[in-house]
């Protein structure tokens, strides 16, 4: 398939972006790595009336110590991320994460801050950074924003026509990071997939896969903080991921929600085994 007609605009700086998103709104669609967008403009899944391409603006292909945060700008490629020796060193789990993330031909295109923004149950990184922690810095006519990543990622929750996210902020040596996932094949979307943090003052879980987006688990988290380093069954984690899932699991024609359901805790598990790993290594 072709897609519908529209038209093009290539900005040279944030404010013109800022400023077609404004003047455009829901009839505007941000191009950034496409590699989201291209197949639903393909399949005329979106009509936009305006693709906003925002390759030329500089300085979003950055990825940038600061004091308590690594800044991302929204032009950072996933292969780029997970190559980076800043944030394997000081944002734990999230290379190794991005390792479980489609191809290496994907990743070479598809951005960081794209594929959280776009946060389709099958992606992985909406879950990592609700179990990081991460902020999104977010841009409109009104100026700059932080929010969080269960604010912007949860259920409900969606990023304004008229607003750009810039870049993504991901805490500096937040604790152990483990990730984890169980999919068809290599490359495709997780049937199941967990995040684990592990910090000095608490712990962070991310799930992907059971529903319609990334979530968190502060309940297992929780237990998983007091007993570490000590290993919670399956059955256990079950009977708390009860608690942190208000809702059916998602099922498709392909995997159902039974084994969707059957899979995560067993999937957190071997994530915090991850993270024990992760603490050993280092």
């Amino acid at each position: 398939m072709t897609p519908s007609a529209f038209s093009y605009a290539r900005p040279g700086n944030l404010d013109d972006a800022v400023s077609l998103l404004n003047d455009h709104g829901d009839f505007a669609c941000v191009l950034a790595g496409g590699q989201t967008l291209i197949p639903l403009l393909a399949q005329r899944a979106v009509r936009p009336r305006l693709v906003i391409d925002i390759n030329r603006i500089p300085d979003l292909d950055r990825i940038e110590i600061r004091p308590d945060h690594i800044r991302m700008g929204a032009l950072v490629r996933q292969e780029q991320a997970r190559l980076s020796s800043v944030v394997r060193a000081e944002v734990g789990g999230l290379s190794e994460a991005l390792e479980w993330v489609a191809s290496p031909v994907i990743r070479e295109c598809g951005t960081v801050a794209g594929n959280l923004v776009a946060n389709t149950p099958g992606s992985e990184l909406p879950a990592v950074a609700i179990a990081l922690g991460a902020r999104f810095i977010v841009t409109d006519r009104h100026g700059e924003r932080l929010v969080a990543a269960a604010d912007l990622l949860g259920p409900g929750c969606r990023l304004a026509a008229d607003a750009l996210v810039t870049h993504v902020l991901w805490p500096r040596s937040p604790g152990l990071g483990g990730f984890y996932e169980v999919a068809r094949r290599d490359g495709h979307a997780p049937v199941v997939g967990a995040m684990v943090n592990l910090g000095r003052d608490d712990c962070r879980i991310g799930l992907c896969g059971v529903t319609a987006t990334g979530m968190a688990c502060p309940t297992v988290a929780g237990a998983v903080f007091d007993r570490f380093p000590t290993a919670l069954e399956p059955d256990e984690i079950d009977r708390l991921l009860a608690r942190d899932v208000g809702k059916p699991f998602f099922g498709n024609a392909f995997v159902g929600a039974h084994y969707r359901r059957e899979m995560a805790p067993v999937v957190i598990q071997r994530a915090i085994a991850a993270a024990a790993r992760a603490g050993q290594r280092g």
